[in-house]
C-alpha cells in the first residue's frame, strides 16, 4: 500500500518485499527513506493502520 503526492513522492508505504535486510520482510516507508520494521497482524489490521496514516496526512478519505 502506497501514499505519496502529485510529484510522484512516496509519503508512507508498507510492503514486504525482503530488499532491508536490517528491518523484518513486513516494512514502512516513510517520507524521509527510512524504512522501520511493522508487525504483520494480518491484511485488515495493516489497512486500518495505513488508512489512519493517510487520514493523519490531511487525506479525506
Amino acid at each position: 500500500m502506497q501514499y505519496g503526492n502529485a510529484a510522484g513522492e512516496t509519503i508512507v508505504r508498507y510492503d514486504n518485499f525482503p530488499d532491508h535486510p536490517d528491518v523484518s520482510r513486513h516494512h514502512k516507508h516513510r517520507a524521509d527513506g527510512t524504512v522501520e520494521a511493522i508487525e504483520f497482524e494480518g491484511l485488515r489490521a495493516l489497512y486500518e493502520r495505513f488508512k489512519t496514516e493517510v487520514i493523519q496526512h490531511g487525506h479525506d478519505w
